[in-house]
């Protein structure tokens, strides 16, 4: 099976390498470059800023990497896999994509992958308990590590949710299973990174415990802005709920956890959601945040996550809520301003 993917790969860059690597070179002076007072910093979008028409169908992601450049003028794009899923097998589908990639002067980045079913909220997990979960959860991730890399990303986002296991637990069998696919990533020059996304993963002390563990030049962090994003547990699900929205009665410091693991940070996810009358994120201090991007001396992309029709969607916030397009301009003048 890996030697299919791996074929699969192959032939699908001899098929589109003359487009983009070619005609790459050729687009990269169509476009001004953004004004950056750190030239070592970038930044870059993430295509769950619209989740919302991605779910409603008004949205493909063939349609990403054109609004990137024509409405945003950013220089990278970054993926996620729920949209692809249907087409992720299509060579014509990767084909287009590197097409448009390279229409628009792009580099693509970063898949984020979630194997989870949002009509459920079951996940299948690298971190389960059960082993017959992590084998398929691995070779879940095996499966888009080989799309993400044929798209031209240097990277994948791989989640470690757990239930029913202490720290300790939850650490060894992280290592078994992201050995497996650092191992499996390495051989093709890709990355792989956690996020704060939810249960130990939101205790960024645990996620430096787990990069020192491992120890891979694979391997990283992607600090993610969000305040829920470092919630390390919640109170009980209510019946009903698809995700669990309850109140955090364990939340750890947004800004000491970015801070902790920027040292191993591979890329960073500037979440945002809503705005005061200023332009000021009402949950995050981009400016405090941006310091300490700056003091860590990071180098590469800053990717712009607008959650905030996604919140919508899901009945969270209830604060007033900017369109897509909307945030996503919001977080870059915040980003820009800072920087």
């Amino acid at each position: 099976m890996h030697l299919n993917r791996r074929k699969f790969i192959l032939n699908t860059i001899k098929t589109t390498a003359g487009l983009s690597l070619g005609q790459g070179m050729f687009h990269s002076n169509l476009w001004a470059q953004n004004p950056r007072i750190n030239s070592k910093i970038k930044i870059s979008l993430q295509c769950f800023s619209f989740a919302g028409a991605f779910f409603s169908q008004q949205m493909s992601v063939l349609d990403f990497p054109k609004l990137v450049r024509e409405d945003f003028n950013l220089d990278g794009a970054e993926y996620w896999n729920i949209p692809m899923i249907s087409k992720r097998k299509d060579p014509q589908f990767i084909k287009e994509i590197l097409q448009k990639t390279s229409d628009y002067g792009l580099e693509n980045t970063l898949m984020l992958v979630d194997l989870l079913d949002f009509q459920t909220g079951k996940s299948t997990s690298l971190c389960a308990n059960n082993k017959e979960e992590r084998t398929l959860a691995i070779e879940g991730h095996k499966e888009w590590m080989d799309v993400a890399k044929s798209i031209g990303c240097k990277a994948i986002r791989a989640n470690l949710w757990s239930e029913g296991l202490n720290a300790s637990e939850a650490k060894e069998i992280s290592i078994e299973s992201l050995g497996k696919l650092l191992e499996y990533g390495s051989a093709m020059d890709l990355d792989l990174v956690i996020e704060n996304h939810g249960g130990y993963t939101s205790d960024a002390q645990w996620v430096v415990e787990l990069m020192k563990a491992i120890n891979h030049p694979n391997l990283g962090t992607l600090p993610d802005f969000g305040t829920g994003n470092f919630c390390i547990e919640r109170g009980p699900k209510e019946e009903g709920q698809r995700f669990n929205t309850s109140e955090c009665i364990k939340q750890y410091d947004k800004y000491q956890g970015v801070e902790e693991m920027l040292p191993y940070a591979k890329g960073i996810s500037a979440k945002s959601i809503a705005f005061n009358a200023e332009g000021e994120d009402i949950h995050t201090d981009f400016g405090r945040m941006m310091n300490l991007i700056k003091t860590a001396a990071f180098e590469g992309y800053i990717a712009i996550e607008y959650e905030g029709g996604f919140a919508q969607m899901m009945g969270g916030d209830e604060a007033p809520k900017l369109s897509a397009n909307e945030g996503i301009l919001a977080t870059k003048r915040l980003i820009q301003k800072y920087l």
